[in-house]
């Protein structure tokens, strides 16, 4: 009899704690339904965005929800499919899965990806992997590429993929699979054979669960089965640090850290229907509960977390048109905007599930900072040109969330800019200076005129002085016809034709280099060789020469200007050694620091002895002089100097040295 009474009073008091804790449970649980805007009661996947915006799959649309109402978009709004399967959240990008492929949303609207039914949805170093009824695909730009891995991967159902780090983790309706790496996999193991239909990755553990045979944990090798009384499993979350299993026609079981039974949330003490999708729990810790049959139900947390609000940009727009090709809130530069872009409109948002209507914001353009209020877009109209900053904040109660920030720049129309200014100010007063100069350049044309025509026939008459002063000795020349003439009357014919050709090789050298205003060293050198050998034939007193050179380059690359030696050569010989027995004359050739240097040594009576023996003014010095100008002309840097040698006081001959600068061919 005593074992009956503590029979009834412990049922009684699980009975009350049941009761109790079933009214406690719904005080904090809300069913949102078509009533509240749903646009359906078939709710299959639930996540929230970087805003705070709530998302919810149905098979009627997306929904979109932030504590006050829901907003629905279909195929009207851009939509691929009425029948979103899942819904995703990558920073401020949402990939809605659908019966017939991808929906890509971000602020400028949706981007659509033909393909088949969508289950899942991983992302992992900025790729997007996706699991459908027939095998993997990733996203690519503007389309969906099928992944090869293995057939009875390719050829299925995927109802999950998960990446611990490590390995790729693949959940099929005929097994569980590992993989080192997605895309040309060089690990692709089969861990175990059964309906797999949720993966979640704790600590170095696999939990995975399976349609109806419990949850799977795996580590390393070794696979262990933690049975569970609800069937049909879809899905595993970890929520407060608890284990949810949803069922789709067995409610949600929740287990502890051990995977121990905690309590189950079903038809029978929660909710009005156990055929369950998904739970998801978000930033605030509120858990809310997909069903496919009853709409959506929230759980509010007993103690929320409290964090500061975030604000982003939902968009911004330039003149009624929206900035479709850049990301809003990702954007690091200055928008550079024209004069009459200069009306820009800001809408930004703050979303808060559990205070929606306590959400205050305000703004500050440059310095200018507005008060708070609850409206949630500026109108900038008629803006001056120049940089400016725009922020937005936001509030809920005395927390303020982190500002956003958005630069933009309007130029300055081309009229008022400076530069524009200063160069129509600079094009008149050139226009006005090319009309003077113009003027006195006409004025000064007819002075020149008669001035260029003085000079030209002043500069035609020295040239004609000047060709006749540097014009061959005719003395020179005379002798040598006489000299032919002597042994024409000798009847030596061989020194005759020797002599002959080397006269006429002079004179055709002579003529050919007048016509040049430079020739090659080489060629001087030659002409010079023929010059002083018919000297010696003809002079009475002979003499010897040498020509040296020491150059880096050949002497045939080297240019110099026709006749600038032979007048110093001719000097030594008709002034220097004329009086002289076994006279001689060296002419050296040599570069040092890109000068060419010619030096002329004679062992004759010296420079000066030789000036005091001319009776009158010759062609000679007349051409020494013209010489001597010639190689000053040729640069700033050219010298030459003429000097007397001497030995023991005594005068040894004369040296003349001058250097000009080197010029080659090349």
């Amino acid at each position: 009899m005593l074992q009956i009474q503590n029979f009834v009073c412990t049922f009684l008091c699980f009975f009350f704690f049941g009761i109790i804790n079933s009214l406690a449970q719904n005080h904090h649980l809300k069913n949102f339904s078509k009533n509240e805007g749903l646009p359906s009661l078939r709710i299959q996947n639930c996540t929230q965005d970087n805003t705070g915006y709530l998302w919810l799959a149905s098979n009627k649309g997306l929904v979109q929800y932030d504590g006050n109402e829901f907003v629905t978009f279909t195929t009207k709004n851009g939509l691929i499919s009425n029948n979103v399967t899942i819904v995703s959240a990558k920073n401020y990008t949402l990939f809605i899965g659908t019966d017939k492929g991808l929906s890509i949303k971000n602020h400028s609207g949706f981007q659509n990806l033909e393909g088949n039914k969508i289950n899942c949805i991983l992302t992992v170093n900025n790729s997007t992997f996706l699991g459908t009824d027939k095998g993997i695909v990733r996203v690519r730009e503007g389309y969906l590429s099928p992944i090869r891995t293995n057939f009875q991967i390719d050829l299925n159902l995927i109802n999950d993929i998960q990446f611990d780090g490590n390995f790729y983790w693949i959940a099929t309706n005929k097994s569980l699979w590992k993989l080192d790496k997605l895309i040309n996999p060089t690990l692709l193991k089969r861990i175990d054979l059964d309906n797999y239909t949720s993966i979640l990755i704790e600590n170095k553990t696999i939990v995975a669960t399976s349609y109806n045979n419990g949850i799977k944990l795996i580590t390393g090798d070794a696979i262990k089965t933690i049975t569970t009384t609800a069937q049909n499993i879809t899905e595993i979350k970890k929520i407060d640090n608890q284990f949810w299993i949803v069922s789709e026609n067995d409610g949600i079981e929740i287990l502890d850290i051990n995977f121990n039974f905690e309590r189950s949330i079903n038809k029978y003490n929660t909710l009005n229907t156990n055929q369950i999708t998904s739970v998801f729990q978000d930033i605030e810790k509120n858990t809310w509960i997909s069903t496919s049959n009853n709409g959506l139900y929230l759980i509010k947390t007993d103690s929320p977390t409290q964090k500061k609000p975030a604000i982003a940009f939902e968009n911004i727009s330039v003149v009624y048109q929206s900035l479709d090709s850049i990301n809003i809130n990702n954007y690091p530069k200055i928008l550079q905007l024209q004069p009459d872009k200069n009306h820009i409109s800001f809408y930004f948002k703050t979303v808060d599930i559990n205070n929606p209507n306590n959400i205050e914001y305000r703004y500050k353009l440059n310095n200018q900072i507005s008060p708070w209020t609850t409206k949630n877009s500026v109108d900038l109209a008629y803006l001056t040109p120049g940089n400016y900053t725009f922020s937005a904040q936001s509030r809920i109660g005395k927390s303020e969330s982190t500002p956003i920030e958005f630069n933009f720049f309007i130029d300055t129309p081309l009229y008022k800019k400076k530069w524009f200014i200063a160069s129509c100010f600079a094009i008149v007063c050139l226009v006005l200076g090319i009309f003077i100069w113009l003027y006195i350049r006409k004025i000064q044309a007819k002075n020149k005129a008669k001035l260029a025509k003085l000079q030209l026939e002043n500069h035609l008459l020295a040239l004609e002085q000047k060709a006749l002063q540097l014009q061959m000795n005719p003395h020179f020349i005379f002798n040598v016809l006489n000299g032919i003439k002597a042994l024409g009357n000798s009847g030596n014919l061989t020194e005759l034709n020797s002599t002959i050709s080397k006269f006429a090789t002079l004179l055709r050298g002579v003529l050919h280099n007048s016509r040049q205003e430079e020739i090659s060293l080489a060629e001087e050198i030659n002409t010079l060789k023929n010059y002083i050998e018919l000297e010696q034939q003809m002079n009475s007193n002979t003499f010897d020469y040498t020509i040296n050179t020491q150059l880096s380059v050949d002497a045939e690359e080297v240019l110099i200007p026709p006749m600038l030696i032979q007048p110093f050569v001719e000097n030594s010989i008709k002034h220097g050694i004329s009086s002289v027995k076994n006279g001689k004359i060296d002419i050296n050739f040599s570069i040092k620091n890109d000068f060419l240097y010619c030096e002329i040594l004679d062992n004759g009576i010296g420079i000066h002895q030789s000036k005091k023996l001319k009776k009158t003014s010759t062609h000679q010095s007349i051409a020494l002089n013209i010489t001597q100008e010639r190689i000053q002309s040729l640069s700033k840097e050219s010298t030459i100097s003429i000097s007397e040698t001497s030995e023991n006081n005594k005068v040894t001959g004369t040296k003349i040295v001058f250097k000009i600068p080197l010029k080659t061919d090349f």
